[in-house]
């Protein structure tokens, strides 16, 4: 990783670290609003609770994605945060997308990406559709081919994982004569040290060819080792936040 590479993660860590402002209630407020919660997370850990759901948002939504396009750029061109990309697909194609998330939302087929690839690609009835969708992160010159990444917390619910899987198929299809690649990428594992077992995103994604969990997310982008490098980074923020 460039030295230059780092000092931009850097910044953008202490920039969002600086952007977290404290809880605006008293403790007894929160008391008050989530009386259960109290039991678990007395006095300030229920304020560090209410906090942490804010930051968790805002995490996921703003800083992921950018660390994620500064590590992009270390080693490639094209790189582009909410990307909408638009294009003409066969209607048959379309539709047999929908019949795959639908099945796949219904519990009527399980998750075969090879499978279902080789259904959209053979569907065709010659009317045309434009079709729109939004990746997260795109990378043009990725090799082997263009990269659609699109970010999600770990536990995404149905309707979020069914989506999701969605806009990468259509991807795929805008893309099938460049070998594309489009991934859910969720940036930590929390079942680690355990593996990953979320069951609604194994309902609707094939884990081994569509799902990219917290290492393999930051190493896809940078390369092998990325994800420690990148921990180094955050220890040195972590030290130098405490410093001040």
């Amino acid at each position: 990783m460039r030295q230059e590479t780092r000092v931009k993660l850097k910044n953008v860590l202490l920039s969002f670290k600086r952007s977290i402002v404290e809880v605006p209630y008293s403790i007894e407020e929160l008391e008050r609003a989530y009386p259960f919660h109290s039991l678990l997370f007395p006095g300030e850990a229920l304020k560090a609770f209410k906090k942490q759901r804010t930051v968790v948002t805002k995490m996921g939504q703003q800083l992921i994605p950018e660390l994620a396009k500064i590590i992009a750029e270390d080693q490639y061109v094209e790189v582009r945060r909410n990307y909408e990309i638009v294009g003409q697909l066969d209607t048959a194609k379309v539709e047999v997308i929908d019949n795959i998330v639908n099945e796949l939302r219904m519990g009527r087929r399980k998750p075969n990406h090879q499978k279902e690839i080789q259904e959209i690609l053979a569907a065709k009835d010659g009317g045309r559709r434009e079709v729109r969708v939004i990746a997260d992160l795109f990378i043009g010159d990725f090799k082997p081919g263009p990269l659609f990444l699109e970010f999600k917390s770990p536990r995404p619910n149905l309707d979020v994982c069914a989506e999701s899987k969605r806009k990468m198929l259509l991807f795929q299809a805008l893309f099938e004569n460049k070998n594309p690649q489009a991934y859910l990428a969720l940036y930590y594992n929390p079942f680690y040290p355990e593996k990953y077992n979320h069951s609604i995103t194994k309902q609707i994604m094939d884990m081994n060819e569509e799902v990219l969990i917290g290492e393999d997310v930051w190493n896809k982008l940078g390369g092998k080792g990325t994800y420690d490098e990148l921990l180094r980074i955050i220890e040195e923020v972590r030290e130098e936040i405490l410093e001040k």
